[in-house]
């Protein structure tokens, strides 16, 4: 065989190679199953998402429709929900919310559950400038003192609330009833309240007086009408701020779109949504 021969036996075994590389990477990319590192996964939250993502509380005690609905209304309001438990609060981090929500429910078994180092954690999250919400058992949770039926219970609450978490009023209703009650608006001014006039009725279900210790940096936003003391009130902790209320506005009597038929034959006279809204905006500083 000569050069010439050899040169062209040469270069067609090089170009049969090439081509076969080509085939075979193609096919490897066009039919390969892709692995789990590969998959099209859903996205994080992004930077500007994290200050919009709720932490509801939902473990032993809590009342599973006071839940439902607070899920429903933050989702409404553009909100990230995430179930946590006691657990949880006990035992991880908790820096990407912006709020954290205690629902209503069963106070005493909210501090039975959480421990004291998770207890800490809570305060140390709103110290740092997190936003907490308390409704009605959440409200509870919330003071220094909680007094049942008469009696103070011996339980280790959260103690942001300068003050004393006092019912059920029978003067509202006798327990263990519930109904619609009147909430007069006594703050205008307020960035939550900022012109509401009258009253907002809402549903009562055993909840709270907050009574305000004598130099608490306590601002009320309403009383209740009946007894004509706090049934909502707001303040600054640390860099962060609290919200409590001791009725229940996140339950929409007249609509299903709380998710629950809870309080159907009731007249709520509007939906309270908003309410809940302005306060989530003003525990977020927007």
């Amino acid at each position: 065989m000569g050069r010439r021969e050899k040169a062209i036996l040469l270069l067609s075994i090089i170009f049969t190679l090439l081509l076969l590389r080509t085939i075979y990477t193609q096919t490897s990319i066009d039919t390969r199953q892709p692995s789990i590192d590969d998959a099209e996964l859903p996205e994080g939250p992004k930077a500007t998402d994290t200050k919009q993502v709720v932490a509801l509380y939902s473990d032993r005690g809590t009342w599973n429709e006071s839940v439902i609905a607070l899920k429903n209304m933050f989702q409404w309001a553009n909100h990230t929900v995430q179930l946590i438990d006691a657990r949880y609060i006990n035992e991880r981090v908790f820096d990407d919310f912006s709020i954290m929500c205690f629902p209503g429910g069963d106070m005493y078994q909210y501090s039975q559950d959480i421990t004291s180092t998770g207890k800490e954690k809570i305060r140390n999250f709103i110290l740092d400038g997190g936003g907490y919400l308390g409704i009605c058992g959440g409200a509870y949770f919330a003071s220094d003192k909680v007094v049942w039926r008469g009696t103070e219970l011996p339980m280790k609450p959260l103690r942001l609330f300068q003050g004393t978490a006092k019912g059920p009023s029978n003067d509202i209703i006798h327990y263990p009833d519930y109904t619609m009650c009147k909430v007069n608006i006594v703050n205008t001014t307020h960035q939550i309240t900022k012109g509401y006039s009258g009253a907002e009725w809402m549903l009562y279900y055993w909840g709270p007086v907050l009574l305000l210790e004598k130099d608490a940096d306590v601002i009320i936003l309403g009383n209740y009408d009946k007894i004509d003391q706090p049934a909502i009130i707001a303040f600054d902790y640390g860099y962060g701020k609290a919200f409590l209320i001791g009725t229940h506005p996140e339950i929409d009597e007249n609509t299903l779109r709380d998710g629950t038929n809870w309080g159907e034959e009731l007249d709520d006279n509007g939906s309270d949504w908003t309410l809940l809204d302005r306060a989530v905006k003003w525990l977020e500083n927007r």
